[in-house]
């Protein structure tokens, strides 16, 4: 369950609604994988990746079509990685379908039991976590970078000020119909039905499953929360958008034709004054990790 969409989220990944050079970086790197795993047992590996998005997205406010020009990207970011031999992209909702998993019959008990944990949890610690992971989720194009940055660090205490009203309700309802589609995932889980003699992989440290990296070992921001960026030696790692555009040791580059970066380059910290303009990217499928 991975690669959803870019996260709407200015001050996570600016302006970019497609994948960027963070998912390439993480197909590479699961491509290393692959061949680490191929020098001790030859048949190697086949990562199954189940897109989530067209479950979630509406509730965080992203629509169908960008959720599928998210997955068609992603799919040629594989083939241009030449990884195609041992990624498969599946959509999760699909799969559903085609093991006969139908949800609708236990929607309204499922909402009810939603709503309910919102009200019994509310307060306390893990109910002010899941606000704060729920509010850097939700759409937030609306504002500025500045202003999410000061909305996120508000969030953390479980609330907003009074100002922002009407996007407080929009993050509790979200988290309930997160709360209701997490349920609906592991109750109407295809899994186990189509992949049942498969490895659980997962990007959290979670008993009974394969937690892996998925860009640089250490790094746990995932590509989908962030940009894709090459520090000072070259080295690949996700980074937020807040915390790079427009920094005077850095620079974008853009694929031809499109009109958000792709990737963002560090330059040594010590010579700031070196900052080069933004300019077109050759995209390479040897990419150096």
């Amino acid at each position: 369950m991975a690669f959803p969409f870019k996260v709407p989220n200015p001050a996570k990944v600016g302006s970019r609604k497609l994948p960027d050079f963070a998912e390439l970086s993480a197909i590479c790197h699961l491509r290393s994988l692959k061949e680490a795993i191929q020098a001790v047992y030859p048949p190697g590996l086949e990562l199954h990746i189940l897109h989530d998005g067209s479950l979630i997205g509406d509730l965080f406010g992203i629509d169908l079509q960008e959720i599928r020009e998210y997955e068609t990207y992603f799919s040629g970011l594989v083939a241009l990685a030449q990884a195609s031999n041992f990624i498969r992209c599946h959509d999760f909702v699909v799969l559903q379908r085609l093991s006969k998993l139908d949800p609708t019959g236990s929607i309204e008990q499922l909402q009810l039991a939603s709503e309910r944990w919102l009200y019994e949890r509310r307060g306390t610690d893990e109910w002010r976590r899941i606000f704060h992971k729920t509010l850097g989720m939700i759409n937030l194009r609306e504002f500025s970078t500045s202003q999410v940055v000061t909305l996120m660090s508000e969030g953390s205490l479980g609330q907003l000020s009074p100002g922002y009203a009407n996007l407080q309700r929009r993050v509790l309802e979200a988290m309930v119909q997160y709360r209701l589609k997490d349920t609906i995932i592991h109750q109407f889980d295809p899994r186990p039905h189509r992949f049942q003699d498969a490895i659980h992989t997962t990007t959290q440290d979670r008993p009974g499953r394969l937690a892996i990296w998925l860009v640089r070992r250490g790094r746990s921001l995932l590509p989908w929360h962030g940009v894709g960026c090459l520090d000072s030696r070259g080295r690949a790692e996700v980074v937020h958008a807040a915390d790079i555009c427009e920094k005077d040791n850095c620079y974008a580059e853009f694929i031809s034709g499109e009109k958000t970066p792709f990737v963002f380059r560090k330059l040594s910290d010590s010579a700031p004054g070196n900052r080069q303009d933004s300019k077109p990217l050759r995209i390479s499928s040897k990419v150096s990790l």
